[in-house]
């Protein structure tokens, strides 16, 4: 029988136990994202367990013993000198046949302009023979208490069998289709597709195959491209399975070059498998001729082309590497910048739009300043209700899509404006109190901000009489202007 034997294990565990820490490169980013320690190199020796432990998020390091009593919590010591004095608590609970390990740390981050202090802990056991690094996933309390999402991983990742059915790979391709009508470039353009979906039983991964160029451009049925969960998931993490194909529609060949992981029987060894194969497809195809009247179009056979049935397709293993341990499940960091949460607390900014003053009501559009915003634009606030005993306050009316819970937009707010609401004057001051939440790194529990915002409006207002009423909006309709958000405050 075939074995996947990895081309290189990873030594990132190994070297970082070696490098010093860095709490500049990303620190305040992975805090967030991946407050989690390895625990490696475990040895049960007379009642002692000792270890190495790896914090991820900023490559502290330290070995620790513990001496042990079944069955009830054990504390432990740190050995010789750790890599930095972030205070690190340990304690290991062992019965007959497993080790159970509890984590707390405190650290510091200021790689961002502001220095802020995190607060973790977690557990994570494992067999008293587990020999692998041990992921200990934590929860943070400080600065915000959250426990990070992780991603789902790729398609298939850690089901039962992965890694043993990827040894022989193969693929069946199913629903294939192949169109060839030729035109003759004058009073019909030649068109050729190519469709199939292309099945990998190794994990269960579909992708769909078409010609790229198909939207748009001329089908490329050299260059197919093919998709599947990962197109409309954010959930695959940092290692989305990739496909690449081609037919070639003289010979009936389909080449076909796929990579994807499995981590089924080590999640701290996950493999990277690439794996080829190529096929002539046994299409049965029905012709036709082209129904223009157009002479020229006689000579033209047009050609529909599939298959009675699925197709088996055996592949040829290629490369086998391991990545570094528990990769798959890793969240991806954002490449566009901040999102919700960091924004909100190390640049808090709103950004405003869409001023108008109509009669004596004002309205607006904003949204949270950052620099992930994906695909979310920015919401209407309407003037609502006069707060009682609160001078020029306005509740809010917040527009239709409010409350979709989406996390860049005020939940609840209230404002006051005070200058000019006619033509030709200048802007005035908006003033606004606001409640708003951010989920992106743990949907089940909502980070509440609070803050209050002075922003000033600099630029002069245009009117128009419309139903016998003044409305007024700033000169320029595509004006913006951004302002701090200050006395921010968050909790659950």
């Amino acid at each position: 029988m075939t074995r996947l034997f990895p081309l290189a294990v990873s030594t990132a565990v190994l070297a970082s136990a070696q490098t010093s820490p860095d709490h500049s490169n990303g620190c305040t980013a992975k805090s967030f994202s991946i407050p989690s320690w390895l625990i490696q190199d475990v040895k049960h020796t007379n009642a002692v367990v000792s270890f190495n432990v790896l914090n991820r998020a900023i490559n502290y390091t330290a070995s620790l013993a513990c001496q042990t009593e079944r069955g009830g919590w054990s504390a432990c010591s740190i050995q010789g000198t750790p890599s930095t004095n972030e205070p690190l608590g340990a304690s290991v609970q062992v019965d007959e046949t497993s080790a159970t390990f509890l984590l707390k740390q405190s650290w510091t981050c200021n790689d961002r302009g502001k220095e802020l202090t995190f607060n973790a802990a977690g557990n994570s056991s494992a067999a008293l023979n587990y020999s692998s690094p041990l992921l200990v996933k934590g929860s943070l309390y400080s600065p915000v208490a959250i426990t990070p999402v992780y991603a789902d991983g790729p398609t298939g990742h850690d089901s039962v069998g992965c890694t043993a059915r990827s040894e022989k790979p193969s693929w069946t391709l199913s629903s294939i289709h192949y169109t060839d009508e030729p035109g003759d470039g004058v009073s019909r353009t030649p068109f050729q597709n190519f469709n199939l979906v292309v099945t990998n039983p190794a994990n269960g991964y579909q992708a769909s195959c078409m010609p790229a160029g198909s939207f748009g451009g001329t089908p490329d049925l050299s260059r197919l491209l093919c998709v599947g969960q990962e197109f409309q998931s954010f959930s695959v993490g940092q290692y989305p399975i990739a496909t690449q194909a081609s037919f070639d529609p003289v010979t009936s060949t389909f080449s076909l070059n796929q990579t994807w992981f499995c981590d089924d029987t080590d999640a701290a060894k996950p493999l990277q498998i690439t794996a080829t194969g190529s096929t002539t497809l046994p299409l049965t195809c029905n012709t036709s001729s082209p129904t223009d009247d157009d002479d020229t179009t006689d000579n033209l056979t047009n050609k529909y082309c599939t298959t009675a049935s699925p197709i088996s397709l055996t592949g040829n293993l290629g490369t086998v590497a391991t990545i570094r341990p528990y990769a798959l499940e890793d969240p991806v960091p954002s490449r566009r910048g901040d999102g919700c949460t960091l924004t909100s607390i190390l640049n808090p900014r709103w950004q405003f739009s869409h001023f108008e003053v109509n009669g004596e009501e004002v309205s607006f559009e904003v949204i949270l300043m950052v620099e992930d915003r994906g695909f979310q634009y920015p919401i209407p606030i309407y003037q609502g209700e006069l707060i009682k005993d609160d001078a020029g306050w306005y509740a809010c009316e917040i527009g239709a899509d409010g409350g979709n819970g989406l996390p860049l937009w005020p939940k609840q707010c209230r404002f006051r404006y005070e200058g000019g609401k006619g033509e030709g004057e200048e802007g005035g001051e908006l003033e606004l109190q606001a409640r708003w939440e951010c989920r992106e790194l743990d949907e089940a529990h909502p980070i509440t901000f609070r803050g209050v915002t002075t922003a000033k409006l600099n630029t002069t207002l245009a009117c128009e009489i419309v139903d016998g009423q003044a409305r007024c909006a700033t000169e320029d309709r595509g004006y913006t202007w951004v302002a701090d958000i200050s006395n921010v405050t968050w909790g659950a």
